[in-house]
């Protein structure tokens, strides 16, 4: 598949005054027995932005979809995918680098994959994690630097998040180039900041209990962890609309 072409900016580009919108880059979905019983990874993201006033607006770049121009939302969401990094499709080196010119003027969160994505264009490389799979609810904790990060706003220290990865970035870029924010003993990057907009964990926040359940029966993987209910995830994701989409709103 050839990689999609990204749009240029058109001359009559506004933002919203009323309603900030955020393109949801789809980077794969889920089986077809989920989608038609939980919906898509767009739906799950949409509806916690729903809750902060925002709209969005799905893109699916591994079906060759065009990426439209990024200056036209006040946020962009790299989703999670049962791709690897190392398939090395031609679209996810282009994403990758795709997202860090974004997040020059656009807040970008990156998750999972799409995390492993932004690692990688950062200089780090993805591979299968040694430590094994992360698959169930883990804690995370945040280091200095992750506790006063608004992503994690009036949240512990320690996170209760769902996670789905057997890939990590296993060699992480040089340090000048991000700043950690959170690990765990599994996997030391589980959440990374790149300048002021950008912010990418490892961990899941759009998924709840019932659907990373229902993920991991339908693919007959037992869970490493327990799944159990917690709402930092979706905490997670109303904090980056509202200090990041927000303000990105506000100073455009």
């Amino acid at each position: 598949m050839s990689p999609p072409l990204v749009h240029t900016a058109p001359d009559d580009v506004a933002r919203p005054a009323h309603a900030p919108t955020v393109l949801i880059v789809q980077a794969g979905q889920p089986d077809p027995a989920i989608r038609q019983r939980l919906g898509d990874y767009p739906a799950w993201f949409g509806e916690v932005f729903a809750l902060e006033g925002a709209t969005s607006e799905p893109v699916a770049v591994f079906e060759g979809e065009a990426l439209p121009y990024g200056g036209r939302y006040e946020g962009i969401v790299l989703t999670g995918s049962a791709h690897s990094v190392r398939d090395e499709a031609p679209w996810m080196a282009m994403l990758g680098r795709w997202a860090l010119a974004m997040a020059a003027h656009t807040p970008v969160l990156a998750v999972c994959f799409g995390h492993q994505l932004v690692g990688e264009a950062l200089g780090g490389r993805v591979d299968t994690n040694p430590a094994g799979p992360e698959w169930g609810t883990v804690d995370v904790r945040l280091n200095d630097a992750g506790r006063a990060d608004p992503l994690f706003t009036d949240l512990p220290a320690l996170l209760r998040v769902h996670a789905l990865h057997r890939d990590v970035v296993l060699r992480e870029p040089e340090p000048q180039r991000f700043t950690r924010l959170a690990g765990n003993p599994n996997t030391s990057l589980q959440a990374f900041a790149v300048g002021p907009w950008l912010r990418a964990v490892q961990f899941h926040p759009e998924l709840t209990a019932p659907r990373l359940g229902a993920i991991l029966d339908g693919r007959g993987w037992t869970p490493t962890t327990p799944v159990e209910a917690s709402d930092h995830g979706a905490r997670i994701l109303r904090n980056w609309v509202r200090h990041y989409v927000r303000r990105a709103e506000s100073a455009g």
